[in-house]
């Protein structure tokens, strides 16, 4: 945990030491390498730069600053977008919609760039998928996901699809009047940034966190009449794992002529189905799909059934970053084993929750298996995802700094892992008794783990998990 709170304290022993992360919080070497090699070759050695592919993204980033950076196209559709590196304040805010909306390169495009570029000799050696792997990818999402395969479209990353289908749906609001949106229980960091800070100064956002006072949620989503632009929700919730009444909502979102846009990531479309109650389903499959934990990317399925196909389907492509087709064909080579994988992990999942919710180091365990209203959109009774989030009699510090796993902040990879998820999602909060107030008043323990349940043989999970709790209340 001192190593926890050093990352987010910015602790120079922790951040020298820390040699790669997850890609959105830290930048991959490749990249780090691709960027000074074309600020030397623009002779702008010295700056502060971020590599972003497309023009549309490139100008976005620069809109959120109001037009303080600047850019110069550096290959095709790649733009080195660069700033005074005096000026800390300036490169905090790109660094930070860089982050949000996922709009960077991957390391295997600037992996590709460097060898064309005569930086590399060779390529990292994997197995990726031989053939056309968008519409392979297409297809084998369609079917998890229940639609038509022209109507999934693949992004760069998880937050890259979210931030398009925001955009796409605050232009369609805005051109119907339409300003108010409504977040429902707790959203992934990223997602609620978005909400925050790129509505416009005449819109506004509101939440109901408590996803299970249906009545109030329902009377919200009535008050707002005819200004209520979109409702959000992530179906079961990170870190809860909670299930609300997805279809009287999306009916009364519905009614109201709102848009719904419902995240199934927590337990993927491996295991749940949304569709059929969303307007906008907007997905991670760095998540399940990506069982190795190695690629970055993201799909929006629209409802061919919605109101707003029409609308939807143009302007998201406005806004849409496509992935990098390296990355594409090694997620392909993953989805072909992770239908058996997820299956396994669910199972393993299931047998932890019994474990833990009997052991007497554990106070709560929050699964989406015994979650309320899960038989809503589960696709059977065994799919409930990999994620388990536990709060602790003991000392989570002593659990954490003991417990013998792989520890980092995704989930859905065939490997077992946990995080102290609120101290690296939240840590402003979790550092300040204001922060720690409205945690509890949201319900949320600043001390809770969130587990990701991998495929390993069942019975080495537990061997571990075992002596760790058994620790923390010595």
């Amino acid at each position: 945990m001192e190593d926890v709170c050093g990352y987010e304290e910015k602790d120079p022993r922790v951040v020298t030491a820390l040699k790669s992360g997850y890609p959105r919080f830290v930048v991959h070497a490749y990249i780090r390498e691709l960027t000074a090699f074309y600020l030397q070759r623009a002779e702008l050695s010295g700056r502060t730069a971020f590599l972003i592919p497309g023009r549309r993204a490139t100008q976005d980033l620069i809109t959120s600053v109001e037009g303080r950076l600047q850019a110069v196209e550096v290959d095709e559709a790649l733009f080195l977008v660069h700033c005074d590196q005096a000026d800390q304040e300036l490169s905090r805010r790109a660094a930070k919609f860089v982050q949000h909306t996922g709009v960077s390169i991957s390391s295997r495009n600037a992996e590709d760039l460097l060898l064309h570029h005569g930086r590399r000799d060779v390529l990292y050696p994997e197995a990726c998928y031989v053939g056309n792997a968008q519409s392979e990818a297409e297809r084998l999402l369609a079917q998890q996901i229940g639609c038509r395969e022209r109507d999934v479209l693949l992004c760069a990353s998880g937050m890259s699809a979210f931030y398009a289908a925001f955009r796409a749906v605050q232009e369609l609001q805005l051109s119907r009047g339409r300003k108010r949106w409504l977040q429902l229980g707790w959203l992934y960091l990223d997602s609620g940034c978005i909400l925050k800070e790129f509505l416009g100064a005449e819109e506004s956002l509101e939440c109901c966190y408590n996803v299970f006072e249906l009545d109030v949620v329902l009377e919200k989503i009535r008050s707002f009449g005819d200004d209520l632009a979109a409702v959000v929700v992530e179906c079961p919730t990170n870190p809860l794992i909670q299930v609300c009444e997805l279809r009287m909502i999306s009916e009364a979102v519905k009614a109201q002529g709102a848009v719904m846009i419902v995240d199934p990531t927590i337990a993927s479309v491996y295991n749940v189905d949304v569709l059929p109650f969303a307007d906008l389903l907007v997905t991670s499959l760095t998540k399940y799909a990506a069982t190795e934990g190695d690629v970055m990317i993201g799909a929006l399925a629209l409802n061919p059934q919605s109101l707003f196909y029409g609308d939807l389907v143009s302007r998201i492509s406005a806004f849409h970053q496509p992935p990098y087709m390296r990355d594409l064909s090694r997620l392909v080579r993953e989805m072909e084993s992770a239908p058996q994988l997820v299956a396994q992990m669910n199972v393993n999942a299931a047998k932890l929750a019994v474990f833990l919710r009997g052991h007497p180091a554990v106070k709560k365990v929050y699964y989406a298996g015994c979650a309320d209203h899960i038989e809503d959109v589960a696709k059977s009774e065994t799919a409930t995802g990999a994620v388990i989030t536990i709060e602790l009699i003991g000392s989570m510090e002593v659990f954490y700094d003991t417990v013998g796993l792989m520890k980092g902040p995704s989930f859905g990879a065939k490997f077992t892992l946990l995080c102290p998820f609120v101290y690296l999602a939240h840590y402003d909060l979790v550092t300040a008794e204001s922060g720690r107030k409205f945690l509890a008043s949201v319900g949320i323990d600043p001390e809770l783990i969130r587990i990701s349940v991998g495929a390993e043989p069942y019975e080495t999970i537990e061997a571990v998990f075992g002596p760790a709790l058994d620790a923390c209340i010595d």
